[in-house]
C-alpha cells in the first residue's frame, strides 16, 4: 500500500509540475479553502494546501479530494468531495496524525439528517484538538444504539443553532436524547488508498527525461574527455553540482583512452596556487592535465592569465610566468648546466612552449567558476547540475556499481532509502554513508545526517 506523500514531496511535485497538471474542480477547492483557514484558526498547526487533486479510494469508491499538510509536523488532513448526496460540496474530512499512514485516524462525515459537513467544522477542530473526546466518540460510536428517531423542525433549527455556536455534537446529542451518529458520522482507522494521480505520471516522465539527460551529459564528458586525451581538443571545462560523477567519468575516459596517471596525464585535486599550477603546466607540457576543485585558482588574475594562456586555440601555446620568484629562472640568465641543474631542483623556466591538454573540473555554477567567460570561451563547456530528485534516480540505477562495490544489495538499498533525506545528495555523500555502515557503527545514520 502506498502511503501518503510528506508535504516537501508534494510541495516538490507541485512546483515541478503545476503548469501540467489539473487542479481540482473549483467549488471544491474554494470549500477547502475556507475548511483549512478555520482549522488553522482552531488548532494552529499551519496546514498548507496541496494544489492538485488527490485522488483516494475510500470505503471501495474512487473520491477527489484535498490534501492539507502540517508544517509543524506530521499531521495531515482531506477535504473529501461529496458523493454522498449531503448538501454541500463536502462529503466528509480525514484526520491522519501522521501523513506518511494511508489510514486516517477518523473520518467525519453528515449524520442521518444530512446536515452539511461544513458546519461541522467545530466538531472536526475538537476531535483534532482533543484525543480524549475524539477516543470517547469514537468508541461510542461503535455502540448500536436505539434512540434513532426523527427530529422535529424546531430541534434541527437547535442542531444547526448549536453547531454554528461550537457546542460539540456529543452534547447537542446528549440535549437531544440521540445518537451521535444521528447528527454527525465518524468512523475509526479509514483507509485513504492514493490512486496515481497525473501529476505522478507526469513526474514519472519528466524525471525519466532528466536522468536521460543526466545520462547522455555523462557520456558525453566521457567521450569528449577521450577526445582531450588523444589531442583533438586543447580544452574541456565541466561545472556544476559536486558529487555527480564528473571526475569519474574524466578518469575513466583517460585510462580507457591508453593514458597512465602520472605519466601522461595527471590529476590536481584541491587547493593549488597559481606557481603549483604553472609548473604542472610545464611538467606535462605535451600531456594532459587535469584540474579537479582548484576554483581559487580562478580566483587569482595571475591564474586567469595564465590559464587563458594555456586554452588558445593554437596547437602550440606560449605560456609565461613573469612574476618574481625563485620558483622559476630566466633560460636567457642561465647556461645549460645550469639549466639543467635547476630543472633537476624544481625550477622551472619563466617561459615555455605549451602543446597539451587542459581539463578543468569544477563544483561551482559555471557562471561562479568563470564569472567574465574568459575560460568557457576558450574551452568546450559541459554544465551539470541535476536536481536531487534526478540524481537519487540515477544513483539508484548505480547502486551495484557504487563504491563499496562489495557491499550487499539490501545494505545498499537501505543506504539509498536514508539518502532521501540526506542533507547533500550525491554520490560522494552514499560512498561516506556507506563507510559508517561498513564500519559496524549502529548509529550509522546519526553520525551520517551529522558529519557528511
Amino acid at each position: 500500500m502506498k502511503r501518503i506523500p510528506n508535504l516537501s514531496e508534494f510541495v516538490n511535485e507541485a512546483n515541478a509540475f503545476a503548469a501540467k497538471v489539473e487542479y481540482v474542480k473549483p467549488a471544491l477547492s474554494r470549500a477547502a479553502d475556507i475548511v483549512a483557514k478555520f482549522v488553522n484558526k482552531k488548532t494552529r498547526k499551519d496546514f498548507k494546501k496541496f494544489p492538485f487533486a488527490h485522488t483516494a479510494i475510500i470505503d471501495g469508491q474512487e473520491n477527489v479530494g484535498v490534501m492539507f499538510y502540517s508544517s509543524k509536523g506530521k499531521e495531515a488532513f482531506r477535504v473529501s468531495d461529496n458523493t454522498s448526496g449531503v448538501a454541500g460540496v463536502i462529503g466528509s474530512l480525514q484526520y491522519f496524525s501522521n501523513a506518511e499512514n494511508p489510514t486516517a485516524d477518523f473520518s467525519l462525515e453528515a449524520g442521518t439528517h444530512k446536515i452539511p459537513v461544513i458546519k461541522l467544522l467545530h466538531e472536526f477542530t475538537t476531535l483534532v484538538n482533543d484525543k480524549k473526546y475524539a477516543e470517547e466518540v469514537l468508541a461510542e460510536s461503535l455502540v448500536v444504539e436505539a434512540k434513532t428517531r426523527a427530529l422535529s423542525s424546531a430541534e434541527l433549527k437547535e442542531v444547526n443553532d448549536k453547531l454554528n455556536a461550537g457546542d460539540s455534537v456529543r452534547s447537542i446529542a446528549l440535549s437531544l436524547d440521540v445518537p451521535y451518529r444521528q447528527i454527525s458520522r465518524i468512523k475509526k482507522g479509514v483507509s485513504v488508498k492514493p490512486v496515481d494521480s497525473p501529476a505522478v505520471a507526469q513526474n514519472d516522465s519528466t524525471l525519466n527525461d532528466k536522468v536521460k539527460y543526466l545520462e547522455e551529459t555523462m557520456e558525453d564528458i566521457y567521450q569528449i574527455s577521450r577526445r582531450v586525451g588523444a589531442g583533438a581538443f586543447n580544452s574541456l571545462f565541466i561545472s556544476g553540482r559536486a558529487g555527480t560523477g564528473k571526475t569519474y567519468n574524466v578518469e575513466r575516459a583517460l585510462k580507457d583512452e591508453g593514458l597512465v596517471e602520472d605519466e601522461d596525464y595527471v590529476l590536481v585535486s584541491g587547493a593549488a596556487s597559481v606557481i603549483m599550477m604553472y609548473k604542472k603546466f610545464y611538467q606535462y607540457r605535451s600531456g594532459t592535465l587535469v584540474f579537479d576543485d582548484c576554483d581559487a585558482v580562478f580566483r587569482d588574475e595571475n591564474g586567469r592569465n595564465l590559464m587563458k594562456a594555456a586554452l588558445d586555440t593554437k596547437k602550440v601555446r606560449k605560456i609565461s610566468y613573469l612574476k618574481k620568484t625563485k620558483a622559476v629562472y630566466d633560460p636567457k640568465d642561465v647556461t645549460p648546466e645550469e639549466e639543467f641543474n635547476l630543472q633537476e631542483a624544481g625550477i622551472v623556466p619563466n617561459t615555455f612552449e605549451f602543446s597539451g591538454r587542459v581539463i578543468f573540473i569544477s563544483n561551482l555554477p559555471k557562471d561562479k567558476a568563470d564569472p567574465d567567460g574568459a575560460i568557457r570561451s576558450r574551452s568546450i563547456l559541459v554544465d551539470v547540475n541535476p536536481d536531487d530528485s534526478t540524481l537519487m534516480e540515477r544513483m539508484k540505477k548505480l547502486l551495484p556499481h557504487l563504491e563499496p562495490v562489495d557491499m550487499p544489495m539490501e545494505e545498499k538499498e537501505e543506504i539509498y532509502e536514508f539518502m532521501k533525506q540526506a542533507k547533500d545528495v550525491s554520490m560522494r555523500t552514499f560512498v561516506k554513508a556507506a563507510g559508517f555502515k561498513m564500519a559496524g557503527l549502529p548509529n550509522w545514520k546519526r553520525m551520517a545526517e551529522r558529519y557528511l
